[in-house]
């Protein structure tokens, strides 16, 4: 390239420059820019308000499809121990004509929970799918159901051949009984109580993370929002000064509706954020808490069994009853007879709850599934249906300490007939017990839909609001400047 070439590109380049600075530097151009600013922002705002409404909806969806699912695997331990508890109750009763409707009535409940077992399971499954451990552990047990299912069928069909009369049962099918329960209580059972531990875990990290990413939303909603804000007032500052109108009602309007539509989604998110968190902590944790006493109240009920059934080993099932009593109701206790004062305490002293006081600071209070956890769970009008519970889980320890006295005097076929009154009976003491557990966590579960539900119902607006609303401040930017730049046609 010659230099005179040279010099004639590079001249008109500056030119072409000082063009465009004269262009820029014109009311027009300076409106049109400041214009394209406020867009921009707009269309900011509504993109970064559009996604967050959407983490917030995720969320929703997520707990909504995963809760019941993570409720239903605590479900799993509960039938696995029931299955267990009804195959000690069938050995115990024998083969007296007198408790066919009985054993009938055993193995009726017991085929109920293989089957509640096995659907648990496959809720298990769907929550953990993409984790190969918990995969695996769900695998373990459908397959240790298989090897204690044909444990307990052998030891029941022992005892049905040597026709072993109540309370005595078959040595052979005993020590086949043994073994059937050590699986259940050293594999299945552990497996089962963490599954339902790694659910709730699940379901509090996806909580969490979908809480975080509406947090940071929320930052952003609110930063872009002020950005569209100043956007705003800095063109109806320039209008003002350049064109000497006082006001522009237009621009006006689009500066006070972008503050409303940003204030809008930041308090649906926020209210959403609330209620969502309100359904996982007051309505789902606690009424899988809930039902985790009574799972474990489930298997204290085989314990009581297995103190009658295998009597040589009678002094071990009945420690192994107190420590699961205490993982239920726990107040300080070195042996049942304690526990069983305790327990009347604290259904006693309700609502007031036993704790530290100047006779024992060292005392640790009223712990549990059923103590200072729940009553700190209850929301507005449930403080009944806790009272209820605690009252038949008094009574059920009330039977449970007479069983027990008949059987250490030697009358064992009292102490059967006080166990299948406990069990076996429709208003029976557990029968009591699992019917208020069972009203408290659908109060629980209620909350958690209900919750879920309103969460849903502050964002379901911002569906249409949302984009109604940016379209509506785009119009109104369009006709507050219209006018001024027809000026110049």
């Amino acid at each position: 390239m010659s230099p005179d070439s040279d010099r004639a590109r590079r001249t008109g380049i500056r030119e072409r420059g000082v063009r465009a600075r004269r262009r820029l530097g014109t009311t027009p151009a300076r409106v049109w820019l400041l214009t394209t600013v406020c867009a921009v922002a707009i269309a900011g705002l509504f993109g970064s308000a559009a996604s967050t409404l959407g983490q917030a909806r995720d969320g929703l969806d997520v707990l909504r499809r995963n809760g019941p699912q993570a409720e239903a695997t605590t479900e799993l331990y509960l039938a696995l121990a029931d299955m267990d508890s009804r195959v000690a109750d069938m050995l115990l009763m024998g083969n007296d004509r007198d408790l066919r409707s009985d054993r009938e009535d055993a193995q009726e409940r017991y085929e109920a929970s293989r089957r509640q077992a096995s659907e648990a399971l496959l809720q298990a499954a769907a929550l953990t799918e993409d984790d190969e451990v918990e995969e695996r552990n769900v695998q373990a047990v459908l397959e240790g159901m298989g090897a204690y299912e044909q444990l307990a069928a052998e030891a029941r069909l022992l005892n049905d051949e040597a026709q072993a009369p109540p309370g005595q049962v078959d040595e052979a099918a005993l020590r086949t009984y043994r073994r059937a329960t050590w699986l259940m209580h050293t594999e299945l059972l552990p497996k089962a109580f963490n599954l339902g531990l790694d659910s709730s875990a699940i379901v509090r990290a996806n909580h969490e993370e979908r809480q975080e990413a509406v947090g940071g939303g929320l930052l952003g909603v609110g930063a872009v929002g002020a950005v569209a804000v100043a956007a705003l007032i800095g063109l109806q500052l320039y209008l003002r000064a350049r064109f000497r109108r006082r006001v522009n009602a237009s621009l006006t309007a689009a500066t006070a509706g972008t503050v409303l539509l940003t204030a809008g989604v930041v308090l649906a998110l926020v209210t959403s954020a609330g209620h969502q968190r309100d359904a996982k902590e007051e309505g789902l944790d606690a009424a899988m808490a809930l039902s985790r006493a009574g799972a474990i109240a489930t298997d204290m009920q085989a314990d009581e069994s297995r103190y009658l059934v295998d009597r040589d080993r009678a002094d071990n099932y009945q420690q192994v009853y107190l420590e699961q009593a205490q993982q239920v109701l726990f107040r300080p206790a070195s042996n049942l007879e304690a526990y069983y004062e305790a327990v009347d305490e604290v259904a006693a002293s309700y609502p007031d709850l036993p704790g530290p006081d100047a006779s024992d600071p060292d005392d640790p209070g009223t712990l549990g599934y059923l103590g200072q956890r729940a009553k700190d769970a209850l929301l507005s009008g449930q403080e009944d249906a806790l009272a209820e519970v605690l009252e038949s889980y008094k009574a059920l320890q009330g039977e449970d300490r007479a069983l027990r006295s008949a059987a250490e005097d030697g009358d064992l076929a009292g102490a059967l007939d006080i166990r299948m009154g406990i069990a076996h009976i429709e208003d029976g003491a557990f029968q009591t017990y699992e019917s208020a557990l069972e009203e408290l966590i659908d109060l629980h579960m209620g909350a958690f839909g209900e919750g879920i539900e309103r969460g849903d119902a502050v964002l379901e607006p911002w569906t249409w609001l949302l984009p109604v609303g940016t379209l509506l401040l785009l119009v109104l930017v369009v006709l507050g400047v219209r006018p001024r730049l027809a000026e110049y046609r």
